[in-house]
């Protein structure tokens, strides 16, 4: 992969910005002190990292440096600096990738909680561990095969199980509120239902206003846009693996109002729903 803005795989990368999700470049390096990446302006994309072995230190978008050592997961988000190499007397192992995330992926991608935008999470438990490595190379082995039916989902579906591997750790160690966690599972597994504010609030014995402030805080969305997420969410994958006609899944996922059902979706994934189909459909055919 290019190490500065101006090399053609970046300007490759950013050409690709608007294009559906996906993974753009992927890798697993072994570089020894010398090795630098510096960009600026950062990418449009998204930036992973997994560090196998070794230290690289990476500027957290606010001036100080954050190190990258074994079973550390680094993001960094679109827009932002990225300044980041082998520390001295170190050999820096990395698996990492340059990606569109699906919509779907908005509540698991994690915002920075270091001091600036980058995250990053140090995976102590040993199967979650292993479990992200080996999708991480089934994120490169997938890229490599160009004979494999489906390549491209089944490479972004390997990075999904990357992301919710770190978006689960992410929770247990940043211990949310337990009564929040009760919330976001009843609107989760009850999505297509209506939720009334004070019957939530009455559920985990809070008052109707301190559960709106706390899950706003917890969480970055209110409670009815969380539940439309998971409506859009489960409509998505509805559209991309099913036939069933638009209305029906509209109606099934819990808007009762179909127009607004498209509005919704078309603001959040850029496109209409019958738009979105034939997209997955072009995909396989």
């Amino acid at each position: 992969m290019a190490d500065n803005p101006h090399d053609p795989a970046m300007r490759e990368i950013n050409a690709q910005y608007t294009h559906p999700s996906g993974i753009l470049v992927s890798g697993h390096y072994r570089k020894g002190h010398g090795y630098t990446c510096y960009r600026p302006e950062g990418t449009r994309d998204w930036l992973i990292m997994y560090t196998i072995s070794g230290k690289g230190l990476i500027n957290n978008g606010a001036g100080d440096y954050l190190e990258c050592t074994e079973r550390t997961i680094t993001i960094v988000s679109p827009g932002t600096l990225q300044d980041f190499f082998t520390a001295e007397g170190y050999v820096w192992e990395k698996l990492w990738a340059h990606f569109l995330p699906r919509f779907t992926w908005a509540d698991w991608l994690p915002a920075g909680h270091t001091g600036g935008p980058v995250f990053q999470l140090h995976i102590d438990n040993d199967s979650t561990s292993r479990a992200i490595e080996s999708a991480f190379q089934r994120v490169l082995a997938y890229r490599l095969d160009s004979d494999a039916l489906l390549r491209d989902e089944l490479t972004m579906n390997a990075l999904e199980e990357i992301i919710l591997n770190v978006a689960s750790q992410n929770r247990q160690q940043t211990k949310t509120d337990p009564r929040i966690s009760e919330v976001l599972d009843i609107l989760a597994a009850r999505y297509m239902d209506e939720h009334m504010i004070e019957d939530l609030a009455a559920s985990v014995s809070l008052s109707p206003s301190r559960l709106s402030h706390l899950f706003k805080e917890q969480v970055g969305d209110s409670i009815i846009e969380t539940l439309v997420k998971y409506r859009l969410n489960q409509a998505e994958k509805m559209l991309r693996y099913t036939l069933r006609p638009i209305t029906e899944i509209a109606l099934d996922v819990g808007f009762h109002s179909p127009d607004y059902f498209t509005r919704r979706f078309t603001g959040s994934f850029g496109v209409s729903p019958s738009q979105y189909r034939k997209q997955q459909l072009d995909k396989v055919y």
